[in-house]
């Protein structure tokens, strides 16, 4: 069913919930408070749809969030849930080498594994997250339809020709006395105003685009909220991790095995611990006032010319040489390498020694066991040599059938069955583990005893691939513009209907009455009449 429209006395037509006349501004609304005259300005007087609309269930939907309350409790919301993600730093800021749930645990107690347990380390990318940012989104578009599109309708379609009640209404307003209105003109234009003539009627205006201010601003934060759900696209967004251990190639994650690194070299320097150490450094332990100056990996780029095969070993061609530092990423094509931390907690050899039991003297020369790819055998000397019979790079326990079990294939807590054969002699057997050994077979004559080990450096990367920056970037520039725009520029429209002058501004009426009061000195007329500030006086 249409609703009926609201027909004024100047026969103008206007849609249902019109306040003022949107030719002539007199007021149609008998309902309305005649003394909300900044309210009913605010718009000029137009329908605004919440305000008039009510009845279907789209309506109720539309009007609720058009509403600025709704608007303002779901961003408070929003701000609400990211400050509690930042109380703790998010996951992907913490080292890449450690596990959530026991970083969180041990450093910030019961509360931090309840922090990680409730999803907070990964806050904003969770669902609802993104659906709290979507509704902040659809409300700030449909306040800004609401209420911009009838302001726009009505600016754009002012008349110079008003009814003497909206003059009348008007904070400041002056009588004019034989006015010549084309030197008021001239003089309106000086100042830069758009002027509109209907016979004896004028219409002044500038800075229209102030009233604009807070939607450019809308737009800005739309565009903002829109950058930031552009971010769960894979092909826009990509944020990973990459371990890779000294002399090792890896593939980069996300580039679908198109690209490799190598680590050629890790490169850790640190501060002299007695001057930059905050502790009293001479009575501490020097292990414990080391303080990183630098580590960076240098790195060698390689790209792959066969096609990604499941199973298939690449084709590597090499691209070139670089390094990455803290905060200097190493970059290739859409992504960047960006240093995150290092782990030399990785074991890479141990060399071991065998001593005569009886004698306590070394025989033969030192062995050395490659912990990622162990030999089956070691000569040890002429007469005698050591095999490895069992080998587990991280020991948990020996099984049923005698066997080694490992609990990852992470070299962090290696254990050994040695075997030593010495010609013509019985073979003798020892388990050896860090910091104990214990013989299998007994009244072993040869030990094998720890001499040294060598450590694996491995380097943690971040992968990271950002193409909403150019969006997020532009929705800011949009953000500061209107905020600029709504702050720094004022409305200011002055009507002249015959003898009767009146004029209103958004803000600032001090500058407009300054503004119109030489232009009236100059036209020989007297200045106006504030309404305000009669009132205050009186």
């Amino acid at each position: 069913m249409t609703e009926k429209t609201i027909i004024c006395t100047c026969g103008h037509h206007n849609p249902p919930g019109t306040q003022l006349c949107q030719n002539c501004g007199r007021l149609i609304n008998d309902d309305y408070d005649k003394k909300k005259t900044t309210d009913i300005m605010r718009y000029d007087g137009s329908a605004v749809r919440s305000k008039t609309k009510n009845k279907t269930l789209t309506d109720k939907i539309w009007n609720f969030f058009s509403s600025v309350k709704t608007g303002v409790t779901l961003l408070v919301l929003t701000i609400l849930a990211a400050a509690l993600g930042s109380i703790m730093p998010q996951q992907y800021f913490i080292p890449a080498n450690q596990d959530p749930a026991t970083f969180y645990q041990e450093k910030y107690g019961s509360i931090g594994l309840l922090y990680h347990q409730l999803g907070m380390d990964n806050l904003y990318t969770s669902w609802w997250f993104l659906i709290l940012l979507g509704l902040v989104a659809f409300s700030i578009i449909a306040a800004s339809i609401d209420r911009g599109v009838p302001l726009f309708k009505s600016l754009h379609n002012q008349s110079a020709t008003k009814h003497p009640s909206f003059l009348k209404r008007q904070r400041l307003t002056a009588e004019l006395t034989d006015a010549d209105l084309d030197k008021m003109q001239q003089s309106l234009e000086q100042k830069r105003y758009k002027v509109k003539r209907e016979g004896n009627a004028l219409l002044a205006e500038k800075g229209r685009l102030s009233r604009y201010g807070p939607y450019i601003n809308h737009l800005g934060l739309i565009i903002l909220l829109v950058g930031g759900m552009l971010r769960f696209v894979p092909s826009l967004y990509y944020d990973d991790s990459l371990a890779v251990k000294e002399g090792d190639t890896r593939a980069i994650p996300g580039t679908d095995k198109q690209y490799y690194i190598r680590n050629d070299q890790f490169i850790l320097e640190h501060y002299d611990a007695v001057s930059k150490s905050n502790t009293e450094s001479m009575k501490a332990d020097s292990a414990m006032n080391k303080v990183a100056k630098n580590y960076e990996t240098k790195l060698t780029l390689f790209e792959n010319t066969k096609d990604a095969v499941p199973g298939a070993e690449p084709e590597l061609k090499e691209l070139e040489k670089g390094s990455i530092r803290v905060n200097h990423p190493f970059k290739i094509d859409h992504y960047e390498l960006y240093q995150n931390s290092y782990d030399q907690s990785l074991l890479k050899s141990m060399t071991f020694k065998v001593v005569d039991i009886k004698t306590d003297e070394e025989v033969g020369k030192h062995f050395t066991v490659d912990l990622d790819e162990p030999a089956d055998s070691y000569k040890v000397d002429d007469n005698l040599e050591v095999n490895l019979r069992n080998y587990a790079p991280d020991f948990d326990k020996v099984e049923a059938s005698g066997t080694l079990a490992t609990k990852t294939p992470n070299t962090v807590n290696p254990a050994f069955v040695f075997e030593v054969d010495k010609q013509n002699q019985k073979p003798e057997y020892s388990l050896i583990k860090i910091r104990s050994s214990q013989d299998i077979t007994p009244d072993n004559r040869y030990a094998i005893k720890f001499v040294s080990a060598t450590n694996h450096t491995m380097t943690y990367l971040n992968v990271k691939k950002d193409l909403t920056l150019p969006v997020l970037f532009v929705g800011f520039i949009i953000f500061l513009t209107g905020l600029a725009v709504g702050s720094y520029l004022n409305h200011r429209r002055i009507w002249i209907n015959d003898s009767k002058l009146a004029a209103h501004t958004n803000k600032n009426y001090f500058g407009l009455k300054k503004e119109l009061n030489t232009v009236l000195a100059e036209n020989n007329q007297s200045e106006v009449y504030d309404k305000y500030e009669a009132e205050e006086k009186e």
